[in-house]
């Protein structure tokens, strides 16, 4: 079929755009201007890579949700150096990426004195892009080490996502000039609230404290205050320390190691909320009455004195033994919480259990543990106190829109109803279990959540609510005032985190120049810092989820032969997914394994059946498996079952 036939007027023009590679037959253009994507075939990529800058010419365009195109330019190359294996030859050699999303290997012209190991992981950089007759040319920079170490695979895993490695030494040099000294004219500026009790609850290895509570009882009322670091006091938009958060956008969290959003000056130190120290904030403060009711709330920039950093397992011994310092406060917190969570669920919102998978490292950096983050009530209370500013926050800009009679631009976190496609499949699939969701529009969240009551304890609840994850769709940024289904929030942004994410750090300016009538950058800044941040949380997603299955493996490596129950977590048409209850490590079971009868997928009811025997797999089923097989540096693990 020749695609050029469907010209229309869009072909006069070029778009810009960042090649997306999904796998060897076509690649995707994300385009600033587009909210959907531009399919390009591979044949059509003129030699563009994963990450690349492009033009790219539209010729099939029926509407905008079937655009495909041709790369007709390539403006920018987004990466030179890559990480990979080399396989050796005599008088030259071939670089194989072990980036994913590249489909191409590198010519290497060798020397006779070198010799390389395909057992070990080099870093190589682009010396000739080529041609479409000739393959691009590397040279290498060094070898990384050997496949399955940890610093070869985790810097494996940094260079396939693109992570920034360090910060470059004038961020460093920026950081390092800020002034640590408070001014009396900055606090005249703010609300003094450095008498009142205030502390932090953090994980116990955590290092950035960007959120503190306080609790103050009054007669007839409680006022609580929800203190987050004022990060944008210390650099703005025109500083190089601006500049490298916006690219980075997010903090990522390796299994080994944390990759900071900002320079340790900043994140570790004059932002973070650390005891017995003035630290600067952005203040949400709610008035509650007896009933647990919000009376009144008020946002502005305040000065905190933090008496006390707990980690969540302190301060919860402090909330069940009813002792220690600040247990009264911590109570009369875990009280509030609990009835706003209470009435957050009620609402509509989602109630889905999330395991956090951690790993316990020795010295060498190897797995010598795997555990569930047990989730406490101290956990919960944190959590709901930061929902409820970011909450609050966002419907005080919709406060101020209506006063002022204005349209501000605003960051949101929106999070929109599942496809119908979606919710058709899982109402299909519950149905062989007995149950039923109600998909009206404004049904949905309710029933879902009835529906996670309903399979409480049951041996189907475990399947059934993985499913409905995945048709859940993925929460984004973005400047459209859309509600947050998830949370059952009419408005939401995130406000609390500013230290790790940078539309945090959108929100606090936003907010001061909303309540100092100043003038805040045109919306068109704040639609493509939307899709960026959004974006590179999907990338740190992704890179820290290959960390933790770079981590199991290696971990299960210990256990080749040694059998185990599991439950199965996926069915595809090409075998089961099972994770192993003992050490949380997910593998595959390959159906070509499966040699005891024909096995078919089943894809409405998401399950495989034996043709002969009828026997049936699906998800949230017990069974045993027997460890094969694993592949560090692939990430896999194999299983049969036993």
């Amino acid at each position: 079929m020749n695609h050029r036939k469907k010209k229309n007027n869009s072909d006069k023009h070029t778009l810009s755009g960042t090649v997306d590679h999904v796998n060897r037959k076509y690649a995707f253009i994300e385009i600033d201007e587009f909210s959907e994507d531009i399919k390009v075939r591979s044949r059509y990529l003129k030699g563009a890579i994963h990450g690349d800058k492009v033009e790219v010419k539209i010729f099939h365009h029926l509407s905008r949700r079937n655009l495909e195109g041709e790369v007709v330019k390539i403006t920018s190359r987004g990466n030179t150096e890559f990480i990979g294996t080399i396989e050796d030859s005599k008088g030259f050699a071939f670089f194989i990426p072990k980036n994913r999303k590249i489909f191409v290997d590198f010519f290497i012209r060798k020397k006779k004195s070198d010799k390389y190991s395909n057992k070990k992981k080099y870093l190589v950089k682009i010396i000739d892009w080529g041609n479409k007759n000739k393959k691009p040319e590397a040279s290498v920079i060094k070898c990384l080490g050997n496949i399955g170490e940890n610093e070869t695979e985790i810097n494996s895993i940094i260079y396939d996502f693109n992570l920034p490695n360090k910060f470059p030494p004038e961020i460093i040099n920026e950081a390092e000039s800020l002034n640590d000294k408070i001014s009396s004219k900055e606090i005249e500026k703010r609300k003094d609230l450095r008498n009142i009790d205030t502390f932090t609850i953090d994980p116990d290895d955590a290092k950035d404290f960007d959120d503190a509570l306080s609790v103050e009882v009054k007669r007839n009322y409680y006022i609580i205050g929800i203190h987050i670091a004022d990060v944008s006091h210390f650099f703005n938009v025109r500083t190089k320390i601006n500049e490298e958060a916006e690219k980075r956008a997010t903090s990522i969290y390796l299994v080994d190691r944390t990759i900071p959003m900002l320079p340790e000056k900043l994140s570790n130190n004059l932002c973070s909320l650390r005891p017995d120290v003035d630290r600067l904030t952005y203040s949400v403060i709610i008035k509650f009455d007896k009933e647990f009711s919000i009376i009144d709330s008020w946002i502005g920039k305040t000065i905190i004195h933090s008496n006390k950093r707990f980690t969540y397992e302190e301060a919860q011994n402090s909330i069940d033994n009813n002792d220690g310092i600040f247990h009264s406060e911590l109570t009369i917190l875990n009280s509030i919480a609990k009835k706003i969570r209470g009435n957050r669920f009620i609402s509509g919102s989602f109630n889905f259990g999330s395991d956090e998978i951690k790993f316990k490292l020795n010295e060498k950096k190897e797995p010598i543990e795997v555990y569930k983050k047990q989730r406490k009530d101290t956990h919960k209370m944190v959590e709901e106190y930061m929902l409820l500013a970011n909450k609050i926050v966002a419907e005080e800009i919709i406060t101020l829109e209506k006063e002022e009679k204005k349209n501000y631009p605003f960051v949101y976190r929106i999070h929109e109803e599942p496809e119908q496609g979606k919710v058709n499949e899982l109402k299909n699939y519950i149905k062989q279990f007995g149950y039923t969701i109600n998909t009206e529009e404004g049904n949905l969240a309710n029933s879902m959540n009835k529906l996670m009551k309903d399979i409480k304890g049951s041996p189907e609840e475990k399947s059934i609510e993985k499913f409905a994850i995945r048709s859940m769709s993925k929460a984004k940024y973005s400047t459209i005032k859309e509600k947050h289904f998830g949370l059952s929030f009419k408005h939401y942004t995130h406000f609390t985190s500013p230290i790790r994410r940078f539309p945090d750090v959108m929100v606090h300016r936003l907010l001061s120049d909303y309540i100092n009538n100043s003038k805040p950058k045109k919306k068109r800044y704040y639609d493509l810092m939307c899709k960026h941040s959004s974006k590179m949380e999907i990338n740190a997603t992704k890179a820290e989820r290959e960390s933790i299955k770079f981590k199991q493996a290696e971990f299960m490596s210990k256990f080749i032969g040694k059998k185990f129950e599991s439950i199965i977590t996926g069915v595809t048409e090409w075998g089961i997914y099972a994770e192993i209850s003992e050490t949380l490590c997910e593998g595959l079971i390959r159906l070509s394994s499966m040699s005891d009868d024909h096995y078919l997928f089943d894809t409405e009811k998401m399950r495989i059946t034996g043709k002969n025997s009828k026997k049936i797999f699906r998800l949230g089923q017990n069974i045993r498996v027997k460890v094969i097989d694993t592949d560090i540096e692939k990430r896999t693990i194999d299983l049969e079952l036993s």
